[in-house]
């Protein structure tokens, strides 16, 4: 994201006008996100729900869950606020490199390293003076690592807690993941609009000339192998881990604490009626089934909002150190977190958060090749 601040101030900054085809691009996204903005506000003042929310049992992990999968993240992030990470002297080009590619994805502060927060056990500072032909094999390397922490994070919840797979948020078939696809597609349009222009918009009230050098040493040494792997860090590995640290760890415990004992009737989930069944689909296994919630816990029909405030500011708040990052971050943290609150699945929300790190590096890229 903090790619996307320096796009943006370098854009306002310009004397020459962008690429057609950046321009193509980014008036087709806005006009496709605009008419997908004015279909849901069509569907929400006719009463209806934007998604139907789809209630389940409480998630079966305890606190120790949320806190192992965000220490990559927020250590880094604890780090900058007290002033531990700061750089005593400029990076060297290469760093700014691999700092740009990595840190396109959200990553966290310890991008400014030059690795991926989520991947944080490489090491940063080898990633930074590594030479040029070896940097796109350790984004290779991160960006393994990265998924491979994630995919592992699945098995732990299913064997340490009996996490089930609707626990885990995944679809029942390919229906239901053909589904969930075209959810996260939906929230990725609606999002890009607000989210822009609001960075757009921070960028031009809050302008830094620090960003300029940055880009121009990404033009300068970028290269297909080197955009190749960080693409895959971006686009892949980071989405796939802050998904599942963000909102299905840390988010679905947080709506365990507010659950109670016992499935309460209180059907409102967004001031409408119960629509847990609204569209017909199968919700799975029962609330109160197997694996390993005492008493069959189970989550209110309304839906509540304190665990997307909470999941949201702090994926916004992990990128601090990056610009203007945290505040547009915020309000993506947002739209996922209301995308897992009404599915109770990951996969939407990782196609959204994979959406939209695509359509950052597809413009970071037409920009490159026009200058």
């Amino acid at each position: 994201m903090v790619a996307v601040c320096r796009f943006f101030g370098l854009l306002a900054s310009m004397e020459e006008p962008a690429s057609p085809a950046l321009t193509a691009a980014v008036l087709i996204a806005g006009t496709v996100s605009l008419a997908v903005l004015f279909r849901l506000f069509q569907i929400h003042i006719d009463g209806r729900p934007l998604l139907p929310y789809e209630p389940r049992r409480a998630a079966p992990w305890n606190a120790l869950a949320p806190l192992l999968m965000l220490a990559p993240v927020m250590i880094p992030l604890g780090r900058a606020l007290v002033g531990w990470g700061a750089v005593a002297e400029e990076p060297s080009p290469l760093a700014f490199v691999t700092a740009l590619a990595l840190s396109a994805a959200g990553a966290a502060p310890a991008a400014a390293y030059g690795g991926a927060a989520a991947a944080s056990l490489v090491d940063g500072i080898a990633l930074a003076s590594a030479k040029a032909e070896s940097m796109p094999l350790l984004l290779v390397e991160s960006a393994a690592v990265t998924i491979l922490l994630a995919l592992a994070c699945y098995a732990l919840l299913g064997v340490a807690f009996g996490a089930t797979r609707r626990d885990l948020g995944l679809p029942a078939d390919g229906r239901q993941a053909l589904r969930d696809i075209r959810v996260g597609a939906i929230a990725f349009a609606a999002s890009l609009a607000p989210i822009y222009g609001a960075l757009l918009a921070l960028n031009l009230a809050f302008p830094s000339d620090q960003a300029h050098p940055l880009i121009e040493e990404l033009v300068v040494h970028h290269s297909p192998a080197m955009m190749a792997a960080a693409a895959l860090m971006a686009v892949v590995a980071a989405p796939l881990y802050e998904e599942t640290a963000f909102r299905l760890v840390l988010q679905g415990w947080l709506e365990r604490r507010e659950s109670p004992s016992s499935s309460g009737a209180s059907p409102a989930g967004d001031g409408r009626q119960d629509d847990s069944h609204a569209a017909g689909e199968p919700t799975g296994e029962p609330d109160g089934g197997a694996g390993g919630v005492p008493g069959g816990q189970t989550l209110p029909k309304r839906a509540t909002w304190g665990p997307v405030v909470l999941s949201g500011t702090l994926f916004g708040l992990a990128h601090t150190g990056q610009g203007l990052a945290p505040a547009p971050l915020v309000l993506l943290g947002f739209v996922l977190g209301y995308v897992y609150q009404r599915t109770h699945r990951i996969l939407p929300c990782i196609v959204c958060h994979m959406l939209f790190n695509g359509y950052t590096f597809l413009m970071l890229s037409l920009q490159f090749a026009s200058r």
